[in-house]
Parts: C-alpha cells; structure tokens; sequence
C-alpha cells in the first residue's frame, strides 16, 4: 500500500511518487472481500421490503449518485483548469457507468415503457459495470486507496452492484429475458449519442472507439483502426455489451435453478 504524503482530498497530479502501487494491491482485494461481504448484508436486510420501500432506495440512490458526480467532477475540474487552463472533457456524464444515474431516475420516478428500461439497464448493465469495475478498479492506477479519487469510485461502483442485485433479491422485479433486451435497447439508445461524439471528438466514451482497456479486444480494436475500419469498433463494443447483459441472465437462471434444487 502507496505510504507517501498526501491528503485525502489531493488530485491525482498533486500525489507525489504515486505510481499505481495500491492497484492490484492487498488492500484492493480486502475492498473486494469487504464490498461482497457488504452487499450479502444488505440484501439480506432488504429482501423482503415492500416495494415502496425499494422505490425510495431507488429513487435516493439516484438523487445521491447525481449529487456525488457533481462533486467528484467539480472537485476534478477545479484542479484540471487550475493546472492545465482547461476543463477535462472526460469527466462528461457518458461513460457506460453514468448511465446508472439516468437509469435509477427512470426506474425510480419513471412511468411504463421508461421505467421499464430504467429497471432493465440496472439489473442488466448495471451489475456488468459494477461487476467489472470492482474487479479490475482502475482509480487505483491513479489514485491510492485512502484518497478521495479511490473512494469515489469505490462507491460509485459498489453501488451499481448493490441497486441491481436489490432489484432481483426483494423481487421489485420479476426478471426475465425481456429485461435483457429492454436494458439493451436502453443501452444502445444511450450509445447512438455517445458514438458520433467519440469520432467526432476522438474520445472512447463507454470504450466504443478503442475499447481501451479491454484484454485482446483492445488489440483488435487498434487493428482495425490501423486497416481504417475504426467504425466497426463500435459494432464490436455493442456485440460485446450484448453477450455480457445476456451472462448477467444466465447466472441467474444458474442461481435459481440451484436454489431450486437445493429446496
């Protein structure tokens, strides 16, 4: 674990000698127990709410997700126009992660269709980010565990886990194969947004431009971007989101037929 002198609140720029000790560290593995452990307890506790009950963490979790990203992108852009006379166009809200905000406000003040698709994301793509992200944190690279930066996206993420995994465990939802293709269909209205603005820009927003980050995929990806078919990136990426929503579903038949035989 990265010892240096630092304040919590320090900028990752602002943290002398820091090189990524704390990823892959201990203490990344002891959040990862701690976060599982953490979400067992609460979802036992919450299994049998009522679904008003679910609605109001719903819709608490949103509201609290929406104030968090305001904080953490002010408290970054303070110190990237300070530094560099410039806001970090990175910290926009559209990553695949931020969808979690639009997604819980659908779900939690959502009517039909748009609260369908707001409930769908969460126990689709919302587990999928978190999942992923707990297991690879990449906030560690830049920042060390006790800082502001790490603990962000520590709960940010644990989050994302937590609402979609309450969502099935208390039975708010009854989730089925049309929750797949309803977050999906949410997902890609999301990414015809976010794709023009990649190209146009050169960012990788929700990693449709480079899949930076992603083992063997990102290696295909510069592939094709040196053979000048950077467009089916894009395509990949959507193919990839797909079969990782529709895994979500598998586990969870895999769980319930266990249960189911375990009764």
């Amino acid at each position: 674990m990265f010892r240096g002198n630092y304040n919590f609140f320090d900028y990752k720029y602002n943290i002398v000698g820091y090189n990524g000790e704390d990823f892959g560290s201990v203490m990344q593995y002891v959040y990862l127990f701690a976060s599982i452990v953490l979400v067992i307890v609460l979802l036992i506790l919450f299994h049998k709410a009522s679904k008003k009950k679910i609605k109001n963490i719903i819709r608490f979790t949103g509201i609290f997700m929406i104030i968090f990203y305001i904080l953490k992108t002010s408290w970054e852009s303070f110190y990237d126009i300070k530094m560099f006379g410039a806001f970090n166009t990175g910290l926009l809200p559209l990553d695949a992660c931020s969808i979690v905000m639009y997604a819980t406000i659908l779900a939690g003040y959502g009517k039909g269709t748009l609260k369908k698709m707001g409930e769908s994301w969460l126990v689709t793509g919302g587990i999928v980010g978190g999942v992923s992200t707990l297991l690879y944190l990449n906030a560690f690279k830049y920042y060390p565990f006790f800082s502001f930066g790490a603990f962000y996206s520590m709960i940010w993420h644990f989050l994302m886990i937590f609402i979609g995994l309450l969502l099935i465990t208390s039975h708010y939802i009854e989730f089925k194969y049309q929750h797949v293709l309803w977050g999906y269909f949410f997902h890609v209205v999301i990414s015809l947004i976010v794709i023009p603005i990649n190209f146009i820009f050169d960012f990788d927003f929700m990693l449709y431009h480079h899949l930076g980050g992603i083992p063997i995929f990102e290696d295909i990806a510069t592939t094709l971007s040196n053979m000048n078919l950077t467009f089916l990136n894009p395509l990949l990426m959507l193919l990839l989101y797909f079969v990782a929503f529709n895994i979500v579903y598998i586990i969870y038949l895999v769980i319930k037929a266990l249960f189911r035989k375990n009764a």
